[in-house]
């Protein structure tokens, strides 16, 4: 016998053995017990708060892109190179880089089809601070709340007068941490009091985050505070908070998000989806497919578990960027993107699955246009062969991410019949599959 023959029977021989002995998971769907409707996968475009620019090239490459129906826009306050007196008042919404979000604003709306517009601030000048030498826990002084929310209504009604963009949602970012301004629950009711009544009057439909905490754990507890006072209730919009620190905690935790939301009839929005808040001081991690593949275990919590309508990942912009500087290499968090824009967007339905393993991560849905969808991924180191029922299909097609392999597209994958269907994943990867 030849030697190429014998090559070519040791490798089928290998794959056989392989396909047989590979690990193997069930994962069940049921159709009928609906959780939530995705509003939007969109980003965060904060630039300004960094930088002195408002837009970037990969901002305008993701706009362009995922066409994004929600975004959270930073807006600076405390403006550097510039002394408070001269851009306080009526100057405020004069200065160069102001302008430069209000017109970013406009071009999100008319040339991307933004529809949702929230703003953040991340710090205001020192005049206002208790203790200005704080660089962290700064807090504003009551006495100051009046004319910050003057700077604030001044730009939103410019927002909205002369840009044609109204502000739909508001927050200060992260203020239960204080990692710039910082607000107790008290400090926060009475200025959304504050704040509220003057929006109101003035013809603003601006509504406050409730909570946009900084992290899962203790966004129930800041919340249930604030709610607390009715009379602000009229002011409240959607139940907010950032995932950061949240990898190594129970599902139970975000579960525990999605039962206040419920309970107090709240949207849930995760406004800053990541997973380690300090991993811009790791030079290029943002750049590997482990940042990636931890990426996408988040946000798969985020979706099941914390039942989010609204994820604005972190970000969309030259910041934890999911691309190079000038667009021309995508990097893997990139793809992993993809996978949640293109196939869990505006108008998916969740609904309810389980895993048999607790490594393979299930996630499925019906999408608006009624295809539907099971997201897999695996943080196993072997492949996995799948058995899957509860979805009807006469063809499954599909993409597929590994390290090996960063956009697969699978064709005609598998069938399913009786509701059934059985499928090989690789290992440490990003599956959606769509049930035709």
């Amino acid at each position: 016998m030849k030697n190429s023959t014998l090559t070519i029977i040791f490798l089928s021989l290998i794959l056989i053995v392989s396909t047989a002995f590979a690990q193997k998971a069930t994962v069940k769907i049921y159709p009928e017990i609906k959780r939530q409707v995705i509003k939007s996968i969109g980003g965060n475009y904060c630039q300004a708060n960094y930088s002195q620019h408002a837009a970037d090239a990969i901002g305008d490459e993701t706009l362009r892109e995922f066409r994004p129906t929600h975004v959270r826009v930073a807006l600076p306050m405390r403006l550097r190179n510039a002394k408070f007196e001269d851009y306080r008042g009526v100057n405020y919404t004069k200065q160069p880089l102001v302008v430069e979000v209000l017109d970013e604003l406009k071009r999100m709306k008319s040339e991307f089809g933004v529809v949702n517009f929230t703003i953040s601030v991340w710090d205001v000048p020192d005049e206002f601070i208790a203790d200005p030498t704080k660089t962290a826990q700064r807090v504003i002084k009551p006495e100051s709340y009046d004319e910050v929310i003057q700077m604030l209504t001044d730009f939103f009604l410019k927002a909205k007068n002369e840009y044609g963009v109204e502000i739909d949602q508001f927050s200060f970012n992260e203020s239960d941490g204080g990692y710039q301004i910082i607000f107790s629950p008290e400090a926060t009711i009475a200025f959304v009091k504050k704040a509220g009544q003057k929006w109101a009057e003035a013809g603003l439909k601006t509504k406050f985050l409730l909570a946009d905490t900084a992290q899962t754990k203790g966004t129930v507890e800041f919340a249930t505070q604030i709610m607390a006072d009715k009379s602000i209730w009229k002011y409240l919009g959607p139940l907010s908070f950032h995932c950061w620190w949240s990898e190594n905690i129970p599902d139970n935790e975000f579960e525990r998000i999605a039962g206040f939301g419920k309970a107090w009839n709240k949207e849930v929005w995760c406004a800053e989806l990541g997973f380690d808040a300090m991993s811009w001081k790791i030079k290029d991690m943002n750049k590997s497919y482990d940042y990636a593949l931890r990426f996408a275990k988040i946000s798969h919590r985020m979706i099941k578990y914390a039942e989010v309508e609204v994820s604005l990942y972190w970000t969309w912009q030259n910041n934890y960027a999911i691309m190079s500087a000038d667009t021309k290499e995508k990097y893997p968090s990139y793809y992993i993107t993809r996978h949640q824009t293109e196939f869990m967007n505006t108008g998916t339905q969740i609904v309810h699955s389980t895993s048999s393993d607790p490594e393979i991560l299930a996630i499925s849905a019906i999408r608006s246009d009624g295809s539907k969808v099971l997201q897999i991924i695996s943080m196993k180191k072997e492949a996995v062969r799948i058995k899957v029922s509860g979805f009807e299909s006469k063809k499954i097609d599909g993409i597929s991410t590994s390290e090996t392999n960063i956009w697969e597209i699978l064709k005609n994958v598998a069938k399913t019949k009786n509701g059934k269907t059985e499928f090989q994943v690789k290992a440490q990867s990003v599956n959606t599959l769509v049930f035709n």
